[in-house]
């Protein structure tokens, strides 16, 4: 059986700090607050002790409006300001030459990653593509690494760059690849790997 290998998408696919950031503080503009720093807000959002929604909009949970304008906001800003890190490339040109299946599991909105990885040009080389929704917890929870590899297989590693992503491999029991080329943040009893070729020698 195949190997197959979950990325996550922020930090490790692409990067898309700025395009974030920015997209938080014109949400938070709406509401009449400050801007954040983007180490905050990046901080904030890797972070498992840390609820977002209160740290960045002061509520539990936005409105279905606010939603649909954060997502507009969202997809406008990656398509000016984010990129596929050429590490990233190179990983996936190596799983695609051991003909590795991949996937995608994201804590971004699953109904933006379609249009940002299609305008990465990137989405073809994945066979399921899994982000946040009412339907699938966001990481750390497992669900989104166990309905991958139930549609793909079991034998899964899942590369990300946070502890969030760390959380949900060890939750969903497979191994796991902490990249450093987007924050630079190592992950203590973890693989960190600050290349591609880091990186392909532990997915073997």
């Amino acid at each position: 059986m195949s190997k197959v290998i979950i990325f996550d998408m922020d930090g490790t696919l692409i990067n898309s700090t700025q395009a974030i950031c920015e997209t938080i503080n014109y949400m938070r503009l709406g509401l009449n607050l400050t801007p954040l720093s983007y180490s905050y807000i990046i901080e904030v959002i890797n972070n498992p002790a840390k609820n977002y929604m209160i740290e960045f909009y002061g509520v539990d949970k936005i409105s279905n409006n606010m939603m649909k304008i954060f997502e507009d906001e969202y997809q406008k800003n990656y398509f000016l300001h984010a990129k596929v890190y050429d590490e990233a490339m190179a990983v996936m040109e190596y799983c695609e030459d051991k003909n590795y299946a991949m996937a995608v599991a994201s804590n971004a909105p699953n109904s933006s990653l379609e249009i940002i990885l299609k305008n990465a040009k990137i989405i073809d080389k994945f066979k399921m593509i899994i982000g946040a929704s009412n339907k699938v917890p966001c990481k750390p929870a497992p669900n989104m690494l166990n309905l991958i590899m139930d549609s793909l297989g079991k034998r899964a590693i899942f590369i990300g760059d946070s502890y969030k992503d760390s959380m949900a491999a060890k939750n969903a029991n497979i191994k796991y690849i902490n990249v450093t080329w987007g924050r630079d943040i190592q992950i203590l009893g973890e693989i960190n790997c600050k290349n591609a070729n880091e990186v392909i020698k532990n997915i073997g």
